[in-house]
């Protein structure tokens, strides 16, 4: 995940500039951890997007983490958020505002607790919600392990997404094709549509889960994510009906195979079931979601054109 340098944001400043740095900040891939030392002082905010945060001295604004987890043993002036990882708070940390992590665990170790070290409150979704919250997300699970629970999760997702997409295709056939037919020749461009989109997204939350209350940036942070997954169920059926098309092109008018449904379960399967397959698997699906993504905001700007597929698909819907 492409890395993010940390900026800090002056005590008083608005959203606007903290995005603003934050979108500054993208920069090449950082491995290296982002370490606020010992006697250290931050005056501002800290963000790291991909980066595992350290926090030894002290962060006089709040330290936002995406994709990476934060350590803390120092002092934070605000709140800390870390969206798809865990937080370690150790003993002596000290964090004047909320904890809130999503995606990932909240460990306390060497006696520290929340009562002693969290100001604020501390907020948490892990166990199932972390599941579906992986299923959500479109960068390549790192762990090589898949547990039986993601498993029989995942399994029930794509009997779901084969109900919707067969529900969209129902009711916007015609539309429906129309986006299949720009995936292909179009992949790289649409993927990239949908990579900066959810970029977007990722640094815009994790600036509103700073500088709003908590209800109101978990609020906010809810609704992007809901019109998140409709842009991903729309674009991932088009997906689905382009991809089983390459596959049943050979198929003839009148096969038990031909029509967009048939195509729809096939694309289905065809990225659907190597998505169970560890690390390779969900790169697939992930590159998949980014492509249905940059579909639907395609179709959404009005720039989409009719597919140039055989009348008898759409009939056959």
């Amino acid at each position: 995940m492409t890395g993010v340098r940390s900026r800090v944001r002056p005590d008083g400043a608005r959203l606007g500039r903290l995005a603003l740095l934050a979108l500054l900040a993208a920069g090449p891939v950082a491995a290296e951890t982002l370490l606020v030392g010992p006697g250290a002082n931050r005056p501002g905010d800290v963000v790291a997007l991909g980066r595992d945060v350290v926090v030894e001295g002290s962060v006089g604004g709040s330290v936002v983490a995406t994709g990476a987890p934060a350590t803390v043993s120092g002092r934070v002036g605000r709140h800390v958020v870390v969206l798809g990882a865990g937080a370690t708070v150790r003993g002596g940390a000290r964090i004047e505002g909320d904890l809130l992590v999503v995606g990932g665990a909240v460990a306390f170790e060497e006696g520290a607790s929340a009562a002693s070290s969290v100001g604020g409150r501390v907020r948490s979704v892990e166990a199932l919600e972390a599941a579906f919250l992986t299923e959500l997300r479109t960068s390549p699970v790192r762990n090589a392990t898949l547990s039986p629970l993601l498993v029989s999760f995942r399994l029930l997702l794509l009997v779901a997404w084969l109900a919707v997409g067969l529900v969209l295709l129902r009711l916007f056939p015609r539309r429906l094709l129309a986006g299949a037919g720009r995936v292909p020749g179009h992949a790289v461009l649409l993927g990239a549509v949908g990579a900066s989109a959810v970029l977007a997204a990722l640094l815009l939350t994790a600036c509103l889960l700073v500088v709003l209350p908590a209800p109101a940036g978990l609020a906010v942070t809810a609704a992007v994510a809901a019109g998140f997954v409709l842009l991903k169920a729309w674009g991932l059926a088009a997906v689905f009906v382009a991809v089983g098309s390459r596959l049943l092109m050979r198929v003839s008018r009148g096969e038990l195979l031909f029509g967009a449904p048939a195509a729809l379960a096939t694309g289905l399967l065809a990225l659907g079931l190597p998505s169970l397959v560890p690390v390779a698997g969900p790169v697939v699906w992930g590159v998949s979601s980014l492509v249905g993504i940059g579909l639907s905001l395609r179709a959404l700007s009005g720039r989409e054109r009719e597919a140039l597929l055989d009348p008898g698909w759409s009939a056959a819907a």
